[in-house]
């Protein structure tokens, strides 16, 4: 494998111009192919929720689906039943002191019970859990009526069609770890991302809309700056939530690249866009990246 990190700067520079202006021409969402010594790995940009029948497997990702091997996610939802992964999300997401949310947010309580009001959101029916929890239930109960749900992300579209051809899975992370991500954070952040969700419940779908069309355009432009707009206010966030776990998830991809399987691997489209998203991490590893 050629060296990985000889100036990898301005390898990284040069790829994400490259794989920019590969992307004009396209008009279906995100795939590339990285391959190396004969082995190949397949990345897809997804978005894990959506409106029925807003994704199906075809074009370029159905020829890569049929190409691989197994099929590989952030987690791999087929590893752990229902059963253990409700204990561990109620495990991460109730204060193990007994805390309510109000008591956990401290002096934000007051802000957050004004900003709920404002959005028509029952902040009290979520008392039991974290900030960072009621955040992201509050931002999916608002996806959810405008239509868009988990049960029809691209994660959930792309498994069962794996199940059903019986394609062998993995996961990049564990659910816990990812829980960890967030339940660790500081409590300010924590209350910070309540009131952001808040903000943006009664105009989600003006939030998300354009991120979903630049999505299914295929548009990493669009999307690097929904990246950028999102966590504009919040560059720890994106830190932790977004360039840590690439760098993290291009040395996993290495190791696939040394194994004996071709690999579609699945993770969310923010991960996928700018110098520092994983297709220009890999090219800049040494790794050949192609948008397909």
């Amino acid at each position: 494998m050629p060296e990985p990190h000889r100036n990898v700067s301005a390898r990284a520079a040069f790829a994400a111009l490259a794989l920019c202006a590969a992307a004009a021409a396209q008009a279906e969402p995100a795939l590339w192919r990285v391959s190396a010594d004969g082995r190949t790995v397949w990345l897809f940009g997804s978005v894990h929720l959506l409106p029925a029948g807003g994704f199906t497997v075809d074009g370029a990702l159905e020829d890569a689906f049929r190409a691989a091997d197994r099929v590989c996610m952030e987690i791999d939802n087929d590893a752990v039943d229902q059963a253990t992964q409700a204990a561990v999300t109620l495990g991460r997401a109730v204060d193990p002191e007994g805390r309510d949310l109000f008591e956990l947010l401290g002096p934000e309580a007051g802000r957050v019970r004004a900003a709920a009001e404002d959005a028509g959101v029952p902040i009290d029916a979520l008392a039991m859990f974290e900030p960072w929890f009621a955040g992201i239930t509050v931002s999916v109960l608002a996806l959810q009526s405008h239509g868009y749900d988990m049960q029809h992300g691209v994660e959930q579209v792309i498994q069962a069609a794996a199940r059903e051809a019986g394609k062998s899975g993995c996961g990049l992370e564990t659910l816990d770890g990812q829980l960890a991500m967030l339940d660790t954070l500081s409590p300010e952040l924590q209350a910070e991302i309540l009131l952001q969700e808040l903000a943006e419940a009664e105009n989600i779908d003006a939030q998300v809309g354009p991120m979903v069309d630049a999505w299914r355009a295929g548009d990493l432009a669009g999307l690097e700056d929904s990246l950028a707009e999102d966590f504009a206010k919040y560059p720890e966030l994106a830190e932790i939530l977004i360039y840590r776990r690439n760098e993290r998830w291009a040395g996993q991809v290495d190791d696939m690249m040394e194994g004996d399987e071709d690999v579609l691997l699945v993770v969310g489209a923010m991960h996928l866009v700018g110098e520092r998203g994983l297709p220009a991490l890999l090219a800049a590893r040494g790794h050949r990246v192609e948008r397909r």
